[in-house]
């Protein structure tokens, strides 16, 4: 049966929706639409190939993306089962680094230089910045995310977004909503209550919405609150269009696309990647039956090409000069990002900077520096020096061993890899000892511990790097930590070390950063964007996160999560939230209050010149956060800042505007924020703990009594998904759950296991494009491998495989 066309005006819903276009415009995209017949509008709601929009043989624009957030990770079509397969690019700071700059100005940088490259290469949109909240330190992704808190992450975001857009290259903001784990991602349902959602989860993409504007925004694989995110209406519709005013593109995370009408109708207007005509089929089915109108699937169309117009005109528009880049400057941008970010967390009676002279480099982290996490964020760079050359470069005498084997290998094999390493080493240390050289010590997650598709199992180190660190410090005590991660660890021994430079993951200059901050060319100026607890059991959501949660992840921790937790409950942790040192000192004075504005006066009381973070907290009623148990409030929240650079013995006025939620918290009751009267203190620190100046306020507001609602087990009940049973399992399963019930489908899985690993040129389990692509193949809905598999797995293969667990066949296989 041939799909009616059913044209419709979309004027009004246009100016309704909040998008001021002209009566032109409006007009053009109305006569493209009409242009196109009823399969060629279904069929523009689903990507062409990996990256690109539908262009109707010509009679539109298409839209051309590449993954980011902290670099270009443009690909051929060809190539898209190799994450690593991709242009060379630049490799910027990652997300949970630049983060640690708390500095605007550092995410302006970011923003336009990654759009200097995107203009080169034809991308339209990059799909970045990602701003999910830490909910817990182990999540695998957590380098690609900003922070603990989503007053900082949204506020860094927006800088980002802002300096992409303003050099003409779209933004991506993702992963929308609660995507806070990389355990089964793609079916996992995180269930929170609607003041948590607000205040915490989606607080900092209202932020970016509103302050920014972006161009689009992806929808996460994941359910919320029983629902999946691409197609919860909550969320997409009523909440990111009617409430946030957003009026950009809503696109899926590749293969998030489940039932497409429903997807559609709940708000979403892309779902990426091709799906080799199996979703327009669907949708088509769906609109013959009744279940979506035209008028909803042109609302969808059209946004997609308004801007593909938008993004064909400024090309068009564009010189030749404005396409060109030089990877030098690209290059010395990722420099000062890095040397921003990088904190120091140690630094016993002023060990560093380092004199120049003889030293002694330990670590194979130094030579294969350790700049950025696995997954669909790895960049391909050019070569640029590591710290072994970037130290000898600054004038360092460098004596270097590798210590331990860094790279991918059969556990079975690294023993015999390291013995010798080990040896070499340690025979330095004792040179190091007779002769009192310093010994830098580089180790951290190696690439093994940490990317998508999987979250780590530990704050610890590599054992094999705890170990040696052990056997050199029986030797001598003259050693700095140089440590690389994408999220917080337990740093091994730090009682016993003079320094620790934390350079977390800090892009392609990170050998040349390192090197300019132990020399003392640069001073450290990072502080933590998040808290580096103790250990892993003191996490708020300990018993509720990755394999301990299974499908239904509960967020009973509430709005405590991160340093609100740590804080309110006393908890004591290795570093604070805001923490980090620098090699010079700062005092603060002269405070003054002025709602929205609180100014001081920061000076540089040291010899060297340096920036201050003036971090402002506001300390909540004391009746609020009093009881252990059961508190209504954080004892303080984060609530503004600024970064000053000063000369030494300069002072400057600091004026930090308040956030327009500081007093509030978010009724679910009156389904907005509302200000809560009582006595507050705003505070101006270095840390949420080292507080400098305070003066109270009192607020006229409501109380919080009449907008606090109960979470009860009822809730958690009431939202969670059921694990399915043979005779219930439907598309919307993954194979590694059919599996279980089938002995057909398990040798299946085995098959497509085997294919999936052979698809990745890597040939060691532990490397994160291998994880990712098995995690990928093994978890996702069946109905996302069909979109993401490349023709290979087809719909008849999904129905088989889902009767085969349904069927008396599968019981009997159990």
């Amino acid at each position: 049966m041939q799909v009616q066309e059913n044209t419709t005006n979309l004027m009004a819903e246009f100016m309704f929706m909040g998008y001021h276009l002209s009566m032109a415009e409006n007009h053009e995209i109305d006569d493209l639409l009409s242009k196109l017949s009823a399969d060629e509008k279904i069929r523009l709601l689903n990507g062409v190939g990996s990256w690109k929009t539908f262009a109707a043989d010509g009679k539109l624009p298409h839209l051309f993306m590449s993954d980011g957030p902290h670099g270009l990770r443009k690909q051929d079509e060809e190539h898209y089962s190799d994450i690593n397969d991709s242009i060379i690019a630049t490799c910027f700071p990652t997300a949970s680094c630049a983060a640690s700059s708390w500095n605007r100005e550092m995410f302006t940088l970011l923003g336009k230089s990654i759009a200097n490259e995107a203009k080169k290469e034809n991308v339209d949109i990059v799909l970045g910045p990602g701003i999910n909240i830490k909910r817990s330190p182990l999540c695998g992704r957590n380098f690609e995310y900003y922070s603990e808190d989503p007053y900082l992450a949204g506020t860094l975001a927006a800088a980002d977004v802002k300096a992409m857009q303003q050099e003409g290259t779209a933004c991506s903001l993702k992963h929308f909503a609660a995507n806070n784990q990389e355990t089964r991602r793609q079916t996992s349902n995180s269930i929170i209550d609607e003041r948590t959602l607000h205040e915490i989860y989606l607080r900092a993409f209202e932020i970016v919405v509103k302050e920014a504007d972006p161009a689009t925004i992806m929808g996460s694989y994941n359910r919320v609150n029983g629902e999946y995110a691409c197609r919860n209406k909550r969320l997409l519709t009523d909440i990111l269009r009617e409430k946030w005013g957003f009026k950009g593109l809503v696109v899926s995370d590749w293969g998030a696309c489940i039932d497409p009408a429903l997807c559609v109708k709940a708000g979403l207007d892309l779902a990426m990647p091709d799906s080799n005509g199996y979703l327009p089929s669907k949708l088509k089915e769906s609109f013959e039956a009744g279940r979506i109108s035209m008028a909803e699937i042109e609302k969808a169309a059209a946004r997609i090409i308004r801007l593909a117009k938008e993004k064909a005109a400024l090309k068009a528009s564009r010189t030749s000069a404005q396409y060109a880049f030089d990877f030098e400057v690209q290059h010395k941008a990722s420099l000062k990002i890095a040397e921003e970010s990088a904190v120091l967390l140690k630094n016993e009676n002023a060990f560093l900077p380092l004199s120049k002279g003889k030293i002694a480099v330990i670590g194979e982290l130094a030579e294969f520096v350790k700049f950025q996490g696995g997954g669909s964020s790895h960049i391909n760079t050019k070569h640029y020096p590591d710290a072994v050359e970037s130290l000898k470069n600054e004038g360092y005498e460098v004596s270097y061993a590798k210590g331990y084997y860094s790279g991918f290998c059969k556990k079975s094999e690294l023993q015999k890899l390291n013995a010798p390493l080990i040896e070499e080493a340690l025979n330095l240390a004792k040179t190091a000892a007779a002769n009192n050289m310093p010994v830098l010590f580089f180790c951290g997650l190696t690439d093994a511990y940490e990317g998508e598709g999987f979250d780590r199992k530990t704050l610890d180190f590599p054992p094999e790097q705890v170990e040696l660190l052990k056997k050199i410090l029986a030797v001598t005590k003259n050693v700095a930590l140089i440590t690389f991660s994408g999220a917080p660890v337990v740093f091994p021994f730090r009682d016993e070390v003079k320094a620790i430079l934390h350079m977390y993951l800090c892009g392609e200059a990170c050998g040349e950063a390192a090197a300019s901050l132990i020399s003392g060319k640069a001073n450290p100026s990072g502080r933590l964007a998040e808290t580096f607890p103790l250990r892993a059991e003191d996490t708020p959501c300990f018993n509720n996160f990755g394999d301990t949660a299974n499908d239904n992840v509960e967020y009973r921790e509430g709005i405590f999560i991160g340093y609100r937790h740590y804080e309110t409950k006393n908890i004591p942790v290795q570093y604070e939230f805001g923490y980090g040192l620098s090699y010079t000192t700062f005092e603060l004075s002269d405070m003054n209050v002025s709602l929205p504005k609180v100014s001081c006066k920061v000076t540089n009381t040291g010899t060297r010149a340096g920036s201050e973070v003036v971090q402002l907290y506001v300390k909540n009623p004391e009746a609020e956060y009093a009881s252990k148990e059961n508190p209504l409030r954080p004892l303080k929240e984060l609530r503004g800042f600024e970064k000053v650079y000063l000369e030494p013995g300069e002072a400057k006025t600091v004026e930090i505007t308040v956030d327009n939620n500081a007093f509030c918290i978010y009724s679910a009751k009156a389904e907005k924020f509302v200000e809560i009267a009582g006595e507050y203190e705003i505070q101006l620190a270095s840390s949420v703990k080292n507080v400098h100046l305070s003066q109270k306020v009192q607020i006229e507001g409501e109380k919080i009594q009449d907008h606090i609602v109960p979470v009860d087990d009822e809730f958690y009940k009431a939202h969670s998904i059921a694990v399915h049973k043979p005779g219930e399992f439907t598309v919307s399963d993954s194979l590694v759950d059919l599996a279980k019930h089938s002995l057909r489908v398990k040798i299946v899985y085995n098959f497509m296991l085997r294919i999936a690993k052979a698809s990745c040129k890597s040939k060691y389990e532990d490397d994160p494009s291998v994880k990712i692509m098995v995690s990928a193949m093994t978890e996702n809905p069946l109905e996302s491998l069909i979109s993401t598999s490349g023709g290979a797995i087809s719909e008849k293969l999904v129905n088989r495989l889902v009767k085969w667990a349904n069927g008396k066949a599968g019981k009997k296989e159990q």
